[in-house]
């Protein structure tokens, strides 16, 4: 009888706060009747003295009935509609964005010389790696449309310094770092997709955030001027969103200059 409509009904009708009114009223019709006994009370104020708690008590208890038949039809009526639309999948099972870790991986730039292709440059990409693992293994779990907006602080987080919607990118098998999505989907089979936070060469102090309009903004050597971070330590502010997605998650920058490779460390919010 635990999970029986009645049970249902009845922890609805006589649960929360109609129950201590029930209890409340019911102890002042059998006080209001010994009163009037006890002291010998006529007449109206006798009657009033059980007869008014005992409409409470009536009142509430029908409002209880009401309330408790109306939710368990509502209730019922909302399950069978999730079921049919979607069977094996439960109502709060949503996507779950991970955050697995972190890379420095080597890169490789190109250019077009009189119709081929060579090796430009091969700076150090740094990435964020992020996994669609819910709770509930389901194929109905996808995270669709999913974008990462990446906003670069100071170490204090006192000022903020510029922001861009991130660079998807897979495992670099081309080595070519300006291919990339602003919106990927991704499924819950916890596979790894990667975020690019920033690019940096082995002789530069400086590193340089990268999205997928730095080829744009800077298609020599993707150096963008207006996203450049000099030595030292910053907050980075990754807010991951799409359908039945909304994670925010934060990192520390750390850029130590001219033959080092950045490095990200996890922190809290």
């Amino acid at each position: 009888m635990e999970n029986s409509a009645l049970s249902r009904w009845l922890s609805r009708a006589f649960g929360g706060p109609l129950l201590y009114i029930d209890l409340l009223a019911a102890v002042l019709v059998i006080v209001g009747s010994v009163a009037s006994w006890y002291f010998n009370v006529r007449g109206t104020v006798g009657l009033l003295l059980w007869l008014a708690p005992l409409t409470v008590l009536v009142t509430s208890i029908v409002v209880g009935f009401f309330y408790a038949t109306m939710s368990l039809l509502s209730g019922d009526a909302s399950g069978l509609a999730v079921a049919r639309i979607e069977p094996g999948v439960t109502r709060t099972a949503q996507p779950n964005i991970r955050f697995l870790g972190w890379e420095t991986t080597e890169a490789q730039l190109t250019a077009i010389e009189n119709g081929e292709a060579r090796v430009s440059g091969t700076p150090w990409l740094t990435r964020v790696t992020f996994a669609n693992e819910p709770d509930v293994s389901s194929s109905g779990l996808t995270a669709y449309k999913v974008s990462g907006h990446i906003e670069f602080y100071d170490a204090a987080r006192d000022r903020f310094l510029f922001g861009m919607v991130g660079q998807w990118s897979d495992g670099l098998g081309d080595g070519t770092v300006a291919v990339g999505e602003k919106q990927i989907d991704i499924p819950p089979d916890a596979t790894p997709c990667y975020l690019n936070i920033a690019l940096k060469y082995d002789e530069d102090d400086e590193c340089y955030g990268i999205n997928h309009d730095t080829a744009v903004r800077a298609p020599v050597d993707l150096r963008d001027q207006q996203r450049k971070l000099g030595h030292g330590l910053y907050t980075l502010k990754i807010m991951v969103h799409g359908e039945n997605v909304a994670e925010t998650f934060w990192f520390g920058l750390i850029n130590r200059g001219s033959g080092q490779r950045v490095r990200i460390l996890r922190i809290s919010a």
